[in-house]
């Protein structure tokens, strides 16, 4: 049995609610070990805020490329990934890019997006066609305001649905503006992919 996906219980917890998802796609409950929830847990939300106070301003590019390396690293019988952590001018969802193969190989993007100018959140990317990217937010939204049909809210019914898509012309900016990939030096990406 696959697992439905989860939503944030935080503001902060948008990349490790995005990677157990992602694991939650490719496996099925009784093959995901606890050792993998238990390091996605521990290295992310490893920024420090104000006052000391850890997790505040979510967590860093370097533990998602961390949590990636480790699940690169970690094999089971039943439980085997590829990752693969992209930036700059690699995250691009043009045609033929490597989000686009690893979509099409039956992989699952986490994409890093700008909410605000300042503020960032990671979706979980699981299809693309000629005019949309179709992601899983983990961000609970009623409504999605000044948009122009940019960004969508879709009904993700079954638990494991997408429940958002973003036009990829649009997603594809490099400006600060809501929902785009942004300027070329903030770009961040993991892409995984089973192998078991």
């Amino acid at each position: 049995m696959y697992s439905p996906f989860h939503y944030q219980i935080s503001e902060y917890d948008c990349v490790p609610t995005a990677i157990t998802n992602a694991i939650s796609f490719l496996f099925h409950r009784k093959e995901i070990p606890p050792m993998v929830i238990w390091h996605i847990y521990l290295y992310c939300l490893d920024t420090v805020g104000q006052d000391s106070r850890f997790g505040l301003g979510g967590t860093s590019k370097y533990a998602v490329r961390l949590v990636g390396n480790w699940l690169n690293a970690y094999r089971r019988k039943s439980f085997s990934v590829a990752t693969q952590f992209l930036e700059k001018e690699r995250v691009t969802m043009v045609p033929g890019a490597q989000i686009e193969s690893c979509l099409s190989g039956a992989g699952v993007v986490l994409c890093n997006m700008l909410l605000t100018p300042r503020d960032e959140h990671y979706l979980m990317v699981t299809a693309m066609d000629d005019e949309w990217i179709y992601c899983f937010d983990s961000y609970r939204r009623q409504s999605i305001r000044g948009m122009n049909g940019m960004v969508r809210l879709i009904d993700g019914g079954d638990g494991r649905s997408p429940n958002l898509k973003i036009r990829r012309d649009w997603v594809e900016q490099d400006q600060l503006k809501r929902f785009c990939l942004g300027p070329m030096q903030m770009r961040e990406s993991l892409l995984i992919w089973r192998t078991s």
